[in-house]
């Protein structure tokens, strides 16, 4: 077995409600982060962890966008496929549908990530959430929040070996939560079809990483306080995402991101 087989899987469906009416007509991954598609964050980190090929899971609407991606964006060197996801059951549900288009390949390690997580900064940290399921496990990149509700809350033992995830869970004052970057080992396709569906007829995430839990092979990793985490999926965090980037990356480098992504 090959031990160094990455792929990628983005997940870049959804309706994006909360972004309306913008989302009826534009993927909200497909919305700009000042002068660049918020996709391509998601491409530059798969880049990063070292994967050979990655699936870009999206809605009908949106295959021959993401079929053309190399013509419009760029990223000729990472070889990327689009698959629909026919209909929308959850986190897992979409991971499921990117894990089996690698049926039947060597692929044994994959790195996950939400399409609406915009990581930044530097990006060459997230190599270690792969590189932390070298062999075996899983891992989950985090951060602290002030307000975890809306989030997977995650709690770690001083080692950052994860005792539990919760889904939206009340908490009072900072905790770590989920940011949307996943690595797994080659189990995640046996461990995805055991799955049941929670209670809002989901495959929940959550589910996914305590199954690792339950074995003991789930760690965190922590964004590096130099990198600033952003989840897109109101109109007010798309603008400060946006604004960030400007500010911190852009203005700063100068560099333009038609050639930031034509690598």
């Amino acid at each position: 077995m090959h031990i160094n087989r990455i792929a990628g899987i983005v997940l870049a469906g959804g309706t994006g409600t909360r972004l309306a009416p913008t989302t009826r007509v534009v993927n909200k991954h497909l919305l700009p982060i000042y002068d660049r598609p918020a996709i391509s964050f998601s491409l530059d980190v798969m880049r990063d962890c070292g994967a050979e090929t990655v699936v870009i899971v999206g809605n009908a609407a949106d295959v021959t966008t993401y079929s053309s991606i190399h013509d419009w964006l760029g990223y000729q060197d990472l070889p990327i496929r689009t698959v629909v996801q026919e209909r929308p059951d959850g986190v897992a549900g979409a991971i499921a549908c990117g894990h089996r288009q690698f049926r039947g390949t060597d692929f044994n390690r994959f790195i996950v990530m939400l399409g609406d997580t915009l990581y930044i900064g530097p990006t060459d940290w997230t190599r270690e959430v792969v590189d932390r399921v070298r062999g075996h496990g899983a891992s989950v990149a985090v951060t602290e929040h002030p307000n975890p509700r809306d989030f997977g809350v995650v709690d770690c033992a001083a080692d950052r070996s994860v005792l539990q995830v919760r889904e939206k869970v009340p908490a009072d004052g900072p905790r770590l939560v989920c940011t949307g970057l996943y690595g797994f080992d080659d189990t995640l396709g046996d461990r995805l079809q055991a799955i049941t569906p929670s209670r809002r007829g989901e495959l929940e995430v959550t589910s996914l990483l305590n199954s690792y839990v339950t074995d003991s092979t789930l760690t965190a990793v922590t964004i590096p306080q130099c990198v600033e985490w952003f989840d897109i999926g109101t109109p007010d965090r798309l603008l400060d995402a946006s604004m960030t980037y400007r500010t911190k990356v852009h203005r700063r480098s100068g560099t333009s991101f038609e050639t930031i992504g034509a690598h």
